[in-house]
C-alpha cells in the first residue's frame, strides 16, 4: 500500500503546439525538483489564459485545471472565472467528479487533490514522487477510483483519500493516456504504442485488445456498451461496433494530433486537437467533418456548458466557450457541401 499524505506534481510550462505537445503527453518533461509540489499556489490575474489541461461541469459550476497548480470556477458558463486556491504549483492535468461535491485532481509528481465541497476548497492527499505523473482519473464511487499516467502508472483508490494501491498492468511500461467507462461498466484503457486494455470488474483485471495502430492513442468515447470511438495522433480515428474486438479506420483529411472528444447531448461528436478544426460527426461516428473555428488550436479537453448551449474548449488559449447553434450550423453547410 501507499500511504497518502501531503504532497504534489510537476509540469513544465508551454511554449507554442510543439511545446505544448510534449508538455502534456512526454514524461521527458518531468521535472525532478518536488519542491513546488508543496508550495501553495499563487494568484494570478492571468490565470483564466494561462494553459489549463482539463474541465469538469457541475449543475451550476464549471471547473478547470492546469499549469502551476491552478484551479478556476465560473458559474455563468465560462464568461468570468475566479482563482480556487491550492496547496500545489505544480500542473494539474486532470479532473474528475463523481458527484456535485467530491471531486480529484491530479497531475505531476505524483500529485492528488481531493475536494469535498465542489472545488471551493483542496486538500493535499499524496506524497511528492517525481517519477509519477497522472493523466487521468475515474472514479467508481466517493472513495473507489483509479488514477493513470506515465510509464503504465496505475494506481488504485479504495478510501479516497487515505492509501493507494501501485498495479502494474502491463510490463512494457508505455504511458496511458485516457480511461473511460461504458454504460454497462465496462472499462477501457488507452495509450502509447496504441495500447488498449478492457476490463470487465472494475480495473481489478485487464485484458489488452488488438489494436488497430501502432502510434499513440489520446482517448477513447464509450458511445454505448458496444460502440467505441478511439482518436489519436496523425488524425486517427477508429470506431468499433463490437466492444473493442475489430476496429474500423474513420479517414480524416486532416492528418493532424487529436487530443479532446465527447459526444454532446444532441447526440453529435466532437474531436479537436492542435489545429483550428474540431471534427463533428452526426452518425455515431462513421463519418467526420471538418469544421473551421478561429482561437480552439491546441484543445485538449471539451465539456458541454448544463443548459447545452455552449462548448467549452480548454487548452493552450485558457478555455473558449463557442455557442451550439454555430458548430451545428457549420456541420449542416460541411454536409450539403460533401453531398
Amino acid at each position: 500500500m501507499y500511504l497518502v499524505s501531503s504532497a504534489c506534481s510537476i509540469h513544465p510550462s508551454f511554449r507554442h503546439l510543439l511545446a505544448f505537445a510534449f508538455t502534456v503527453f512526454s514524461a521527458s518533461s518531468f521535472a525532478a525538483d518536488p519542491s513546488p509540489a508543496i508550495r501553495h499556489s499563487e494568484r494570478m490575474p492571468l490565470s483564466p489564459k494561462s494553459l489549463l489541461l482539463d474541465i469538469a461541469v457541475l449543475n451550476d459550476e464549471v471547473v478547470v485545471v492546469g499549469e502551476r497548480g491552478h484551479i478556476l470556477k465560473s458559474r455563468d458558463d465560462g464568461l468570468t472565472w475566479r482563482q480556487i486556491s491550492t496547496p500545489t504549483r505544480t500542473t494539474l492535468t486532470n479532473i474528475e467528479f463523481v458527484d456535485d461535491r467530491y471531486g480529484w485532481a491530479s497531475g505531476h509528481s505524483g500529485v492528488i487533490l481531493a475536494t469535498t465541497d465542489s472545488g471551493d476548497n483542496w486538500k493535499l492527499i499524496s506524497e511528492p514522487d517525481p517519477e509519477i505523473s497522472y493523466f487521468d482519473t475515474l472514479f467508481f464511487d466517493r472513495d473507489n477510483g483509479l488514477f493513470v499516467g506515465a510509464y503504465g502508472e496505475y494506481a488504485k483508490s479504495d478510501d479516497a483519500d487515505t492509501s493507494l494501491e501501485m498495479e502494474l498492468i502491463d510490463e512494457e511500461g508505455l504511458h496511458f493516456y485516457g480511461i473511460e467507462k461504458s454504460p454497462n461498466g465496462t472499462l477501457y484503457l488507452v495509450g502509447e504504442k496504441g495500447q488498449i486494455f478492457q476490463s470487465g470488474n472494475e480495473g481489478l483485471g485487464w485484458r489488452k485488445l488488438d489494436s488497430p495502430y501502432e502510434g499513440s492513442l489520446f482517448g477513447i468515447l464509450c458511445l454505448d456498451d458496444n460502440t467505441l470511438l478511439i482518436y489519436g495522433l496523425r488524425g486517427n480515428i477508429f470506431r468499433s461496433n463490437d466492444a473493442g474486438e475489430n476496429w474500423q479506420s474513420i479517414e480524416q483529411e486532416i492528418p493532424v494530433m487529436l487530443t479532446a472528444g465527447i459526444e454532446l447531448s444532441s447526440g453529435n461528436i466532437l474531436i479537436s486537437g492542435i489545429t483550428e478544426e474540431v471534427f463533428m460527426s452526426n452518425d455515431r461516428g462513421q463519418t467526420f467533418h471538418p469544421i473551421k473555428q478561429e482561437g480552439i488550436d491546441g484543445t485538449v479537453a471539451i465539456a458541454e456548458t448544463t443548459n447545452k448551449q455552449a462548448i467549452l474548449f480548454c487548452g493552450r488559449h485558457g478555455v473558449l466557450s463557442v455557442p451550439v447553434e454555430s458548430l451545428d450550423s457549420a456541420l449542416s453547410k460541411a454536409i450539403l457541401n460533401n453531398e
